[in-house]
């Protein structure tokens, strides 16, 4: 009863403008007692992903022991014909016997079956994802994601890819970064399984660049690079907050970094467009409350940025799904910790976190 009292007050609080129609706690890993993370939930659920497919509307996320790497995790796909009032799990991804899955996102390949884009890492404890031998891997499914083709790699190793994102022609591309987050790079496939390195994007490694989610328009192409900074900045409670703005012309060979968002970083980022606006949900940092964090709705204009509120959420929180409704309402999910504890980021990952969802009416902006 405790956590439901604190999710209601925080729904009140925090969603300004009147955006934010409703949230709820989908899925509670916080009195989870199952440790088989490869057939079952745990207690850290996490990296969430939506999408629309064949009228249905389908739900991805993590599910471990922690966020630490290792092979006791595994994927749950779940659909729902009603916008997120009910959900029907439909399959369980198991990672490798001998690696760690997490990082999914849906997109739809050149044959229209419904696919997965998941990293798979060792189990290795390394400052930057150093030595973790990243694999990109793919899934897909032709029966509606009852059932999941083999995990199959998609990328050359060391290399993860964030978020699939389609251009205007139907070409698909995704922006991979580095282990080590030391430069980013740009991959592009005709059919989904194929691809590509294309133009480097953005190599500062200083600046520890990784998750890039990528923004269409007319055969133009901006890239958010996500930017961790140096050692002092790595938690975002001190120092500089900064996400890189790389920009292209197609066919893209060339990005312009010259420019960026102050005053924010964009963790974790899902990015879509609703009449003629870019909107992004993301982590927020706390740097008045040392390593604490929120989920936060965002809206782009070039190297402006406003926040528009923040999502009931506290400790290891973001890695959004979003998901259109009708109108100017869409589906979001994504995780959180114990929003009554608000544990410090660095203790959350560690932790129990719970799997959120909530309805978003942009039209109130």
């Amino acid at each position: 009863m405790k956590r439901a009292v604190v999710a209601a007050i925080a729904v009140g609080a925090c969603g300004g403008d009147g955006w934010l129609v409703s949230s709820k706690m989908l899925f509670d890993g916080y009195d989870e007692t199952n440790m088989d993370c490869r057939t079952g939930p745990c207690v850290h659920d996490e990296n969430t992903d939506l999408t629309v497919f064949g009228g249905a509307t389908y739900l991805v996320h993590r599910t471990a022991e922690s966020q630490i790497l290792g092979p006791n995790s595994s994927l749950r796909v779940y659909r729902s014909m009603d916008h997120g009032a009910h959900w029907d799990l439909q399959a369980v991804i198991a990672a490798p016997s001998d690696r760690d899955l997490r990082d999914p996102s849906f997109y739809v390949d050149a044959a229209g079956e419904l696919s997965i884009k998941a990293i798979t890492r060792l189990a290795v404890t390394s400052a930057r994802d150093s030595n973790v031998d990243s694999i990109t891997i793919r899934t897909h499914s032709a029966d509606g994601g009852m059932t999941w083709s083999a995990l199959e790699p998609i990328g050359p190793e060391t290399w993860s890819f964030w978020r699939v994102k389609a251009d205007t022609d139907g070409t698909l591309y995704s922006a991979a970064y580095e282990d080590g987050d030391k430069s980013v790079v740009l991959f592009s496939s005709p059919d989904g399984v194929t691809w590509t390195k294309g133009a480097t994007m953005y190599a500062v490694s200083d600046d520890t660049p990784l998750e890039t989610e990528l923004m269409f328009d007319g055969g133009g192409l901006t890239a958010y690079v996500r930017m961790d900074g140096t050692n002092d900045e790595i938690l975002g409670n001190s120092g500089r907050l900064r996400t890189k703005l790389c920009t292209a012309q197609r066919p893209y060979s060339t990005f312009d970094c010259s420019q960026e968002l102050d005053g924010v970083r964009l963790d974790g980022p899902v990015a879509w467009t609703y009449e003629g606006r870019t909107f992004m949900v993301a982590r927020k940092h706390l740097m008045e409350a040392r390593d604490r964090k929120r989920t936060a709705l965002y809206e782009l204009s070039g190297t402006t940025w406003i926040e528009h509120g923040e999502f009931p959420s506290a400790g290891d929180t973001s890695y959004a799904g979003v998901a259109p409704i009708a109108g100017g309402k869409f589906l979001v999910t994504y995780y959180s910790s114990n929003l009554h504890e608000d544990p410090p980021w660095s203790l959350g990952m560690l932790g129990p976190t719970d799997i959120w969802q909530a309805t978003i009416d942009l039209s109130a902006l």
